[in-house]
């Protein structure tokens, strides 16, 4: 697998495949994490690269990373094991548990107030996308300062500022909030929570919600890289919204995760959720792309579970197939790494051979100046992410696009014989529709058939 990693998007008659090494120095990825999962069990676990740019000390199987967002469906499985119990409910106003702090009341609360179910399915209309982490020697917000709005917070109050409508709006503050509450309902540190209900029960052993990281972990951790690749400060950082964005864990911890994931899912004996809650949490809520805390693509055998995370420093991917059991987790220590770890999931589905994973090789066809000049345009963003608009724009004969905001930065874009467009960010088809005048007035894109943004032409 170190030998065989695919390109993002493959494309017919250029046979690309690079070694793991080639691509770390491509993306200037210090370390890697990869543990592939095949019918239900870990099938091996392998690290990559060293723990910090600067230092020659390698990583290995116990080195952790932070995992950023991929926290949140461990934390979703920790609201659900409550919901089991009787101490929650999945459909009560979140604010009938909350005691430090209550989503305020306004037009689109009084008559859809938030619950653990649209807070976890990311559909409850709440405003922040996340906060990202603080690196060391930082002034780090508490969770109220979070929800305020407050300093050392840079941005605003936690709010409802949408209507309720089924489909979902990422947002980092369900997950602060269910942190929260499960804090004030159980009487305990959330880190303690987490660690009595999935963390001890499963053996992952190099895994903790803690903040800052305990000294116990400081002798192997991976140190967080930035934009620039430069090692950020203090190596590893702080991230104050816990079950948000702040476990650290390895790739053979999280796979452990996953794996219990889905024996709940298949009603297991002796698994850590039950079989109806678990099935509801790996089911598509409303009209979104998320269940509770995971997102679920595809259908029948391509149906799996995923999850990424980005915070300043981390990037990491997880996927695993419901039926078949086959998965993978990808940990990596840099921003970059966003590029990297799909090229590492590639190699995965090429080996275990998962259906319905990587799009068919893309046959290109040239575009003329005249066709790429009637896509380019701004275009606002209306559903799929909580950004304004989408750019594009021509240049030196080739198409380019940016969305302001989203960390892949500026990419080249490309058209397949079907009139796709598509990029080397991620397994994306962008589909266009055109006007009368011959612009094109309106994009949508989808990942596997499934629709991730809508935009339409700013005038």
């Amino acid at each position: 697998m170190a030998t065989g990693l695919l390109p993002i998007v493959r494309v017919a008659d250029q046979p690309w495949r690079w070694t793991m090494a080639e691509r770390q120095e491509r993306y200037g990825c210090p370390a890697v994490g990869v543990a592939a999962i095949k019918d239900g069990e870990i099938d091996w676990v392998d690290t990559f690269g060293v723990s910090d740019r600067d230092s020659p000390q390698p990583v290995g199987p116990d080195t952790i990373f932070m995992v950023a967002s991929c926290s949140k469906p461990v934390t979703a499985m920790l609201v659900l094991q409550q919901v089991e119990r009787g101490v929650l409910d999945l459909d009560v106003d979140i604010n009938t548990y909350l005691r430090r702090w209550q989503v305020p009341v306004n037009e689109f609360t009084a008559e859809n107030p938030v619950t653990l179910r649209r807070a976890l399915s990311h559909t409850a209309g709440l405003n922040i996308n996340g906060w990202g982490s603080v690196p060391q020697g930082k002034p780090v917000p508490t969770e109220l300062d979070l929800l305020e709005g407050r300093p050392p917070s840079k941005l605003p109050a936690v709010r409802v500022d949408k209507a309720y409508d089924g489909v979902d709006r990422y947002s980092g503050a369900g997950f602060l909030l269910s942190q929260m509450l499960l804090e004030d309902v159980l009487g305990r540190p959330f880190p303690e929570i987490a660690q009595q209900f999935v963390l001890g029960p499963l053996g992952m052993t190099r895994s903790t919600y803690a903040q800052p990281l305990p000294a116990a972990y400081h002798h192997d951790v991976a140190s967080g890289h930035g934009d620039d690749g430069s090692p950020m400060p203090g190596g590893w950082m702080i991230h104050s919204e816990m079950g948000a964005g702040g476990l650290f864990s390895t790739p053979r911890d999280y796979a452990r995760f996953l794996i219990a994931a889905r024996a709940a899912y298949h009603g297991e004996p002796g698994a850590i959720l039950g079989h109806s809650l678990a099935r509801e949490m790996m089911t598509r809520e409303a009209k979104g792309t998320f269940g509770l805390g995971f997102r679920v693509l595809g259908d029948g055998p391509t149906a799996r579970i995923n999850h990424g995370g980005s915070s300043d420093g981390y990037q990491s991917e997880t996927n695993l197939f419901l039926e078949s059991g086959d998965g993978g987790v990808v940990l990596t220590n840099s921003t970059s790494g966003l590029f990297l770890y799909r090229e590492v999931h590639n190699a995965l589905a090429d080996v275990y051979g998962w259906p319905g994973f990587m799009p068919e090789p893309k046959h290109l066809r040239q575009m003329s100046e005249d066709e790429m000049q009637k896509m380019a345009g701004n275009y606002r963003i209306l559903a799929g992410i909580e950004l304004p608009r989408i750019r594009v724009w021509v240049e030196d004969g080739r198409l380019f696009y940016e969305v302001p905001g989203l960390r892949f930065g500026v990419q080249e874009a490309f058209i397949d014989v079907n009139g796709v467009l598509f990029s080397q960010t991620g397994p994306f088809e962008t589909h266009l529709t055109y006007g009368p005048d011959g612009r094109v007035m309106a994009m949508d894109v989808v990942e596997g058939g499934v629709p991730m943004i809508r935009a339409e032409r700013e005038a």
